[in-house]
């Protein structure tokens, strides 16, 4: 009988612990199977997810299409909260659900308007990652983006 609940329980902690999707670390921007409409895709991107004691950090570098530098940070530490962003043109806060699963929504703010979301997923194998958005830019035009990122 002991045995037996010892054989469930690790059984379930395994469950559990798997359950959190493993995307921390870096990913580079494919931008040969990434698509843009409506706003410019960056010439190059690299992103970070950094664990913190809380959650993590997101940090991304690179070249925007015109080869300026790019930088966005923000710190995500729990669902349904208001964070604020830096570095991204187009809205100053998010709002994150689900942010440590597979599939993780936001919600992009400019100014406390919602103005688009956002859907990251972490593909079967764990080596690719896509990050889908569609938004309204700050001059009412619409902009959609489909980034493929590859784990470096």
């Amino acid at each position: 009988m002991r045995s037996t609940f010892t054989t469930l329980m690790l059984l379930s902690c395994s469950f559990f612990s798997a359950s959190a999707a493993d995307f921390f670390g870096t990913w580079n921007l494919n931008a040969a199977k990434s698509k843009a409409e409506g706003l410019p895709l960056p010439k190059q991107q690299t992103v970070t997810y950094t664990k913190t004691a809380t959650g993590y950090e997101y940090k991304a570098i690179g070249a925007a299409a015109t080869g300026e530098p790019i930088s966005s940070t923000f710190s995500y530490a729990k669902d349904g909260e208001e964070i604020k962003t830096a570095g991204f043109p187009n809205w100053d806060a998010i709002v994150v659900k689900k942010g440590m699963d597979f599939k993780t929504t936001v919600q992009l703010k400019r100014k406390g308007e919602v103005v688009g979301s956002v859907t990251r997923v972490l593909q079967p194998g764990g080596m690719v990652m896509t990050i889908s958005g569609k938004l309204t830019l700050p001059d009412g035009k619409k902009a959609s983006y489909n980034y493929f990122y590859d784990r470096k």
